[in-house]
């Protein structure tokens, strides 16, 4: 986790060697909007500078105004944006800020920011959406269709309710920093994005000429395919997929096919290892104290409460715990170290509030029952190759491994596929046209009497213009309709 900010002219002149001595890791700057007419924000070329001097990694964002609910007012700012960034080189993501468009605009806001974002992908951007976690991605986007691009998300709060996958997190306005006057959004940064746009040569950067690894570390392998699955959750059915990787390995311990309603955070924790291939170090199991016992039996428990673990480990609890002395009760849950900062451990599991999500605690904090370690091979000539495919396949046969899932999904898929010497544009033009789905039938309606045409289109969820579009020879005037006209709304 990295500590951010986000600025714009509201914060004045700003002092970035203070800012960068506060412990400040990155910064997105606000490179203009279309919110009030079209323009560059007044101390875009002043932040730019001086976070650039003080060597602070940047990323930009711009604030798209109330009219842009459709795909060409979407590619229009996008153009706009990218004028303003040339020349420019970035770290962090470019992002598209929908806050301004009215919520009931929302299938004309989706296809907005997809136009938006296919846009700046074209000329060469790590491109991003920022937006609230409720009023933005629940209900001013059909998020659904925008898992693709990188996501900030606001939420000003202890923590970010956002079930989906995201990058940064946005949690207070009112933030305090040495060389800024008055409050500042202060921002979690989850993903080291400098590298992957260096690497990937996004965002004015040159693509770096390196071999993709033959191999990376078994480690390595674990945290990436427990990132794949963040977001699968019981209410969609998409943690079947898990548990169908769980019943597909034989035997099944004990002879247990684990159902769809069972509890599934062991199951989660084996089906990373089948998928990784590394059931030989994660047993599987679908239970957490006999998961424990055959960590035991392997010799790869560590039963100390206050150990350090390090990312890969499995970690056990026991929601009994009083807290006092060491844990030893029966395990309840189980999940898989993500990442250790100082003594805040960071994790990934199943079944949490019935979907894949982070947890974080303390180094010896209370429930913890202890730790799987598994015997990695620690460098990368000890491990083995990773299934990943041998280049270079094209994008017909990429495009089928991305939708069968071998390639992890949103951001991860993009860095993956990136890091693996792909084009991902064009693998991910390729997935999209393989599973676009046919036009929808057309909806008619009778005009009756006392109907407007806001009406109607609110009671189709869509708009006045684009019900016009669709009856360019019959509606004229949107004002005047007549009782008896059959219409077509979708």
């Amino acid at each position: 986790m990295t500590k951010g900010i986000d600025v714009s002219h509201w914060q004045g002149t700003i002092d970035w060697n203070k800012v960068k001595a506060a412990g400040i890791e990155f910064a997105i700057i606000k490179a203009g909007g279309s919110d009030a007419g079209t323009y560059t924000d007044s101390k875009w070329e002043a932040n730019y500078k001086g976070a650039k001097a003080a060597g602070i990694p940047i990323g930009a964002y711009y604030f798209v105004g109330k009219d842009c609910v459709t795909a060409a007012a979407g590619k229009a700012d996008a153009e706009r944006f990218i004028q303003i960034l040339k020349g420019k080189q970035l770290e962090y993501p470019v992002y598209m800020d929908n806050e301004a468009q009215p919520a009931s605009a929302k299938a004309g806001i989706t296809e907005a920011t997809i136009a938006f974002c296919e846009t700046m992908e074209a000329a060469g951007y790590f491109v991003g959406i920022y937006g609230s976690a409720v009023s933005g991605f629940k209900e001013r986007m059909d998020d659904s269709k925008l898992t693709d691009y990188a996501h900030w998300v606001a939420q000003y709060a202890s923590k970010c309710s956002y079930k989906g996958e995201y990058g940064i997190w946005q949690y207070s306005s009112k933030g305090k920093v040495d060389g800024i006057s008055g409050n500042v959004d202060l921002d979690y940064g989850y993903i080291d994005y400098p590298s992957i746009i260096k690497t990937g040569g996004f965002n004015g950067y040159a693509k770096e000429n390196k071999p993709a690894p033959v191999v990376s570390s078994e480690r390595d392998q674990v945290i990436a395919q427990a990132r794949a699955w963040l977001g699968k959750n019981e209410a969609d059915g998409s943690h079947k997929e898990i548990i169908d990787v769980y019943n597909s390995h034989k035997p099944l311990a004990r002879g247990y096919k684990v159902k769809y309603t069972d509890a599934w955070c062991a199951t989660f924790v084996s089906a990373v290892s089948i998928k990784c291939g590394l059931t030989k170090l994660i047993p599987t199991e679908c239970g957490c104290g006999q998961m424990i016992e055959l960590f035991q039996k392997l010799g790869a428990w560590n039963e100390n409460d206050a150990y350090v673990p390090k990312p890969g480990d499995v970690i056990f609890y026991d929601w009994q715990d009083s807290g006092s002395g060491d844990n030893t009760g029966w395990p309840d849950h189980v999940g898989i170290v993500e990442a250790v900062s100082g003594s805040t451990i960071t994790v990934i599991e199943g079944n949490k509030s019935d979907s894949v999500s982070r947890r974080t605690l303390q180094v010896g904090g209370k429930y913890i029952r202890g730790y799987g370690v598994p015997k990695y091979a620690e460098s990368p000539e000890d491990s083995k190759p990773t299934p990943e495919p041998a280049p270079k396949k094209n994008v017909d046969e990429l495009a089928k491994e991305v939708i069968d899932g071998k390639w992890g999904n949103g951001t991860d898929r993009k860095s993956r596929l990136t890091a693996a010497g792909y084009d991902y544009a064009s693998v991910q033009a390729k997935v999209n046209e393989l599973l676009k789905k046919p036009a929808s039938a057309a909806v008619w309606y009778t005009v009756k009497s006392g109907d407007t045409l806001s009406a109607i289109a609110r009671k189709y969820g869509t708009t006045v213009a684009a019900i016009q579009k669709l009856n360019p020879t019959l509606i004229k005037n949107v004002n005047l309709i007549i009782t008896g006209w059959k219409i077509r709304v979708k």
